[in-house]
């Protein structure tokens, strides 16, 4: 097998993905949305050149009424 190059990937190649743990625990949901993404990186084929990134949410937001907690999604980080 011929040896990898072991430089990182150029700057700005990483795409961050941000999902719920009920998504990222699916299998088949992860699939989908890999595809999903890939074919708006304009690929659907592959992620030559890409570092997909997921990211579990893991940010919530409380109701000040009720006080339930709800998971945040699309945070700016």
């Amino acid at each position: 097998m011929p040896d990898l190059n072991p430089q990182p990937l150029p700057p700005g190649r990483s795409v961050r993905i941000y999902v719920t743990r009920e998504v990222a625990y699916d299998l088949e949901k992860m699939h989908r949305i890999t595809a999903n993404v890939l074919n708006k990186l304009g690929c659907s084929a592959c992620h030559s050149g890409r570092q997909l990134d997921f990211q579990i949410v893991e940010d919530f937001v409380v109701n000040p009424d009720t006080l339930e907690a709800k998971e945040v999604v699309g945070m700016n980080v």
